[in-house]
């Protein structure tokens, strides 16, 4: 069930109505509450229910592209230093910090935006209605994707900085709450969207069973996209580093192998069909901004008006094959996988007999890339999994001074301007080997 509202501009025209109202009082506050249902007071609010929405979203688009970089989806092709550190794991303090900077920005966003549809629909109208649920959820995903990603963040402004595991906790309770309204409201896609991170949340909190629950529920057809524009926010993995732009990221050397430059996609690992979810560009001589480095761009997105999907039913099937496995039912587990290899027109992995459970994982670790490639999921998933040492070899590259990181770190200007965190580079987020 996908979206057909796409937000134009999103934070940016928010912001924008944000500084009218507090510049020129508070425009939304009006003394005669006969006055709150008029159209364009409606419009406003709808504007900065989107606005929150919308910077997610742009803050999304960077950790998407980093996301890439730091897991086996893209290497560095260019010349810029933070790529090169990303694609080789020399960081420990604030190399990826805009995305880090930009959810928490998003998540105070929300709640403000909350306290405000409740101030002029009143508490009771709020609670039902489709705008406070697309708001709740952006504020739970937010809260989810910082978690998934970085080591730490501050529950509460000003607050004291938490670990990724309880930051997690607090994203499903707020997509919990969200649910709630959502289902008040009837708003089925807002409803969905929250359910699928809680299914995602439920799986890094290990609570599996949920987790298995929730993914079930979620319709075959879902898609949620994060929304961009050539008018507003445009996709940057787009802008910066795909054929015809900026040539700045190709594909991960370890997969040219296996693309077909022909037919532009990638070659199955098991039975050498074609992979239409991993769709790859490259002509031979093709080069990264380098110079040297042959350029494999991602084809997925081709505009810079390309949406890249948050969640789908994909991924749930993916949480589904992962908790089968963890329970020892394999059966199950290569159903789900080759559920997912059948929508993708592969010819499923044969089960007489069935693969041992390490035959599975790997099944499962190839259908997670092609799954999810590009959508900024990849280098969370490779450091809940402990995959990081595996993909990566050696974890004492001597071109590091610690092991590989396995989180990106709190931003250092939440670190340096919050009186409740300790500005400490030489201790904060140490890179760690990663856990299953």
């Amino acid at each position: 069930m996908n979206r057909a509202t796409r937000l134009v501009g999103g934070g940016a025209l928010a912001a924008l109505l944000f500084m009218g109202v507090y510049a020129c009082g508070d425009l939304l506050e009006v003394s005669d509450p006969q006055r709150y249902t008029s159209e364009d007071l409606d419009q406003s609010l709808k504007a900065v229910a989107d606005g929150v929405e919308g910077d997610l979203a742009g803050a999304h688009n960077v950790n998407v592209v980093y996301d890439a970089l730091a897991s086996d989806e893209l290497q560095h092709s260019g010349t810029w230093t933070q790529w090169d550190d990303a694609d080789h794991g020399r960081w420990m303090y604030d190399l990826q910090s805009a995305s880090n900077a930009g959810y928490l920005q998003t998540r105070w966003f929300a709640r403000d935006t909350k306290e405000r549809l409740k101030s002029v629909l009143g508490e009771q109208e709020a609670a039902n209605d489709p705008m406070m649920a697309q708001v709740m959820a952006v504020e739970g995903w937010a809260d989810l994707l910082n978690a998934e990603s970085f080591c730490e963040a501050p529950a509460e402004a000003s607050g004291p900085a938490v670990s990724d595991d309880e930051l997690m906790g607090i994203a499903r309770t707020e997509l919990t709450a969200a649910m709630g309204v959502a289902q008040a409201a009837g708003a089925t896609d807002y409803y969905n969207w929250a359910l699928s991170g809680r299914a995602r949340a439920n799986l890094w909190l290990g609570d599996y069973s949920a987790a298995l629950a929730d993914a079930q529920a979620i319709p075959d057809d879902f898609v949620y996209y994060a929304k961009y524009s050539i008018n507003g926010t445009d996709n940057w993995m787009v802008t910066v580093s795909t054929y015809g732009e900026n040539n700045a990221g190709s594909v991960r050397e370890i997969w040219w192998p296996q693309v077909d430059t022909v037919a532009e996609m990638l070659r199955d690992r098991y039975t050498d069909e074609l992979d239409p979810r991993v769709p790859i560009h490259y002509n031979p001589g093709d080069k990264g901004v380098d110079g040297i480095t042959d350029f494999y761009s991602q084809w997925k997105y081709r505009e810079r008006g390309s949406d890249i999907p948050y969640t789908h039913k994909g991924e749930m099937k993916l949480i589904e094959a992962e908790v089968y496995w963890r329970n020892n039912d394999l059966v199950n587990a290569m159903a789900a996988l080759n559920w997912l290899r059948t929508q993708a027109g592969l010819t499923p992995h044969p089960t007489d007999p069935m693969p041992s459970a390490d035959k599975v994982f790997e099944y499962f670790m190839y259908e997670m890339f092609a799954e999810l490639f590009v959508e900024g999921r990849r280098f969370g998933y490779l450091a809940r999994l402990g995959q990081v040492e595996e993909i990566f070899g050696a974890m004492n590259d001597p071109s590091r001074p610690l092991p590989r990181p396995t989180k990106w770190s709190l931003n250092s200007g939440e670190a340096r301007y919050n009186p409740n965190i300790e500005d400490n580079i030489a201790v904060r987020c140490l890179p760690m080997s990663g856990s299953g």
